[in-house]
């Protein structure tokens, strides 16, 4: 049985080297499936191990079925294996560029960098819109998403050393690579005090109930209300550098913050949703730029889509604002003195409607089994 590798200390030896190697995407036309068929396979067609992208003890990539000979394209040179190359930003920041630490190691060794799409959905736009991020993280050699099961001249394969949820702290060789290359050719930019926000974003995307008045509440406290997707990943990559304190629910952009922020920097996650999710952020944050992140775990309830069974990506938490103002407080984030007050049964009422509306669904109370 095939284990998750351990993160706790050096992976510099983990990196294999072979020749004539295939790197296989998953099947086009296929579904984007949690688990997909790709990776790489060796010139005698066994699954290489360290080609696997882990999450916890779960692959996200199975072995792939050799071939047709017909199928298989060439690739001269020598590359280096990146694993699978989301579309989805979180999963980008945290799983797509888990072995790109080897870069270094191998400076002058390869020609470039290859993936292949976590599934077949324009898979060169999905490339063109992260090779800029891949480039700001000190990353200067070619990159290629593959689309065609192909035979590399020489391949390398790096363990992954960077990952979700138990993961999350990463390898040493990441961290240090985080250290030395991460945003550093990105020059600070932007207010200095931000609250992250989700507000703006498409009406499928689940938040924290009663948003736009913590915003409020925090640009009377001297927050300007920051929406990363209105910027390129400079200008993000800037606001989060030139900020002193910033705010955020908890999501992708606090992944990106700890990947190029400093220990000089204050930083408070807001849980938006069960899981303990704020502590993983926090856990990044220290062990990435020893940053001591105020979490703020303060949900009352969750509310979901009528259609739904429990809490998802599309739903919304209720927060005790009292509480989120009293961890704010206690951080030195906000200076008020009022205490900020929970939503009354007419507040929650009048929010209720405009999600109703905003989201063309009504939404329930998720009651636990």
């Amino acid at each position: 049985m095939i284990e998750a590798p351990s993160l706790e200390s050096s992976i510099a030896n983990r990196i294999e080297c072979l020749s004539g190697a295939l790197v296989v995407p998953p099947p086009k036309g296929d579904a984007n499936r949690s688990v997909q068929k790709s990776g790489v396979l060796d010139e005698n067609g066994s699954f290489v191990t360290n080609s696997i992208t882990w999450r916890n003890n779960n692959q996200v990539n199975l072995a792939p079925p050799m071939p047709q000979a017909d199928d298989i394209e060439t690739l001269e040179g020598r590359y280096m294996f990146a694993g699978p190359l989301f579309g989805h930003f979180g999963h980008f920041l945290v799983e797509s560029i888990c072995r790109l630490w080897a870069v270094e190691y191998l400076k002058d060794k390869i020609d470039g960098v290859v993936w292949v799409p976590k599934f077949q959905n324009r898979p060169q736009h999905v490339m063109n819109v992260f090779r800029p991020l891949i480039e700001m993280l000190g990353v200067d050699v070619p990159c290629i998403n593959i689309e065609d099961p192909t035979r590399v001249e020489t391949l390398y394969v790096p363990q992954q050393g960077f990952g979700m949820f138990e993961m999350i702290e990463g390898a040493p060789e990441f961290r240090e690579w985080i250290k030395v290359k991460g945003g550093k050719g990105v020059k600070p930019q932007g207010e200095k005090k931000i609250y992250v926000s989700r507000s703006a974003l498409p009406p499928a995307r689940g938040s924290l109930l009663g948003e736009k008045r913590l915003e409020a509440l925090l640009e009377e406290e001297g927050y300007a209300v920051f929406h990363p997707q209105k910027h390129n990943f400079e200008e993000q990559i800037a606001a989060y550098k030139a900020a002193t304190h910033i705010i955020s629910i908890d999501g992708s952009p606090l992944h990106l913050a700890a990947l190029v922020c400093d220990e000089n920097q204050k930083v408070a996650c807001i849980a938006r949703r069960a899981g303990n999710l704020d502590q993983y952020f926090a856990r990044q944050l220290k062990s990435f730029q020893d940053i001591e992140t105020t979490t703020i775990s303060a949900l009352v309830q969750n509310w979901i889509p009528e259609t739904d069974n429990r809490p998802s990506r599309v739903s919304f938490g209720e927060a005790d604002f009292g509480a989120i103002y009293d961890h704010l407080k206690d951080g030195g984030f906000i200076n008020g003195t009022t205490r900020w007050e929970s939503f009354s049964d007419a507040d929650r009422a009048e929010m209720m409607a405009e999600l109703a509306a905003s989201q063309k669904v009504g939404f329930k109370a998720y009651v636990k089994p």
